[in-house]
């Protein structure tokens, strides 16, 4: 039977004090809108509330920041949950571009520890699955940053894990975004998958304003399989079509991960076939944006090698020619190991 979730934690320990319903909606108001880091600190509430809260359900977070590690651009923090798990988020400072002009900060958030699908050129991978995070492990990534004050912009589940191999994933998606709780907008928040069908089908139907990202990394599907291993499972025609589904029942743009490793998926046999896949999608590919991404060695041994300059601009060049949008993802925190790919949780390899 899975955990009871903070929140409902908290409606049980009201409910059995026999207070009125509004003092529920004062709690969720401190912990999860304000921040606050104790229930002893919710003055709101009369004393006999509160050292009951604190009695029963200890802290607030369920993760304890243990390690920082900084970079111009980003801080990746290295989380613990109580059962003694490791995990890694990152906080990103990205600079104005022309698509967003103003600066903006955003979170990249775990949703499992380690993974067990085994993509060659992550280092998450090399850990193995450790076990799947509960909707509080979750949604406290976000938390903790609303805790301390950060503002942040946007949200990804692009940390260590696939958000649709975990059951958990769609009880955080209700903390995160329930008004009642951190009421936080769909539209701040990415799922990124590599091709999970079931879980991009259940995203249309219950969460259909989270944004989608599908990691594609080779538009060739003998090639995809050698990279990612679940290709065989869900190959790339059928998870594109699930994308389709996405895209013609939200109008909303979906976009293409593709990770460029020097000399396997970075020539201009590559971008053509990447375009052509899109094309194929009909009269809303312009709704499909290509998001590129330069291989980061990893802290795991990788085969793999970064890009170079030259043919990471003839690949845009073929996309642009074809009328495929596309960016090039801004590359920081390569030296704390906290770029793409690089989340490791200092585990040591077994």
């Amino acid at each position: 039977m899975q955990e009871k979730t903070r929140a409902e934690k908290i409606a049980e320990v009201l409910d059995n004090l026999g207070c009125p319903k509004y003092r529920l909606a004062q709690v969720y108001e401190a912990i999860y809108k304000k921040g606050f880091r104790e229930y002893s600190a919710i003055s709101t509430l009369p004393m006999a509330v509160r050292n009951r809260l604190r009695a029963e359900l200890g802290e607030v977070l369920v993760l304890k920041n243990i390690h920082e590690t900084k970079s111009r651009q980003a801080l990746k923090i290295l989380f613990e949950t109580k059962d003694g798990y490791r995990i890694e988020t990152v906080r990103m400072l990205f600079n104005p571009t022309e698509e967003r002009p103003e600066e903006h900060e955003s979170l990249c958030i775990s949703s499992q520890c380690g993974c067990a699908l085994g993509c060659s050129f992550c280092a998450t991978g090399k850990i193995g699955f450790r076990k799947n995070l509960t909707p509080d492990e979750i949604a406290d990534q976000v938390l903790y940053f609303r805790q301390i004050g950060d503002t942040i912009g946007s949200i990804s589940l692009m940390g260590m894990g696939e958000p649709f191999a975990n059951p958990h994933l769609f009880d955080a998606l209700e903390i995160l975004t329930s008004p009642k709780l951190m009421g936080i907008s769909p539209r701040r928040l990415s799922v990124s998958t590599i091709g999970i069908v079931p879980g991009i089908q259940r995203l249309i139907k219950e969460y259909p304003n989270v944004n989608l990202s599908f990691s594609l990394h080779s538009p060739f599907p003998d090639q995809r399989e050698k990279l990612m291993p679940i290709a065989r499972t869900y190959p790339t025609d059928q998870v594109m079509k699930a994308v389709d589904q996405y895209v013609e029942k939200t109008n909303h743009k979906a976009f293409i991960a593709y990770i460029l490793l020097k000399n396997e998926n970075d020539s201009a046999e590559h971008a053509q076939a990447l375009a052509s896949l899109i094309k194929e999608r009909g009269r809303k590919s312009y709704l499909y944006h290509v998001s590129l991404v330069r291989f980061n060695p990893g802290p795991a041994a990788s085969q793999y090698e970064k890009p170079t300059l030259e043919a990471i601009s003839k690949f845009r060049t073929i996309l642009d020619r074809n009328g495929i949008k596309n960016t090039l993802r801004q590359c920081f925190g390569v030296e704390v190991k906290a770029a793409c790919g690089q989340l490791y949780a200092a585990y040591a390899r077994q």
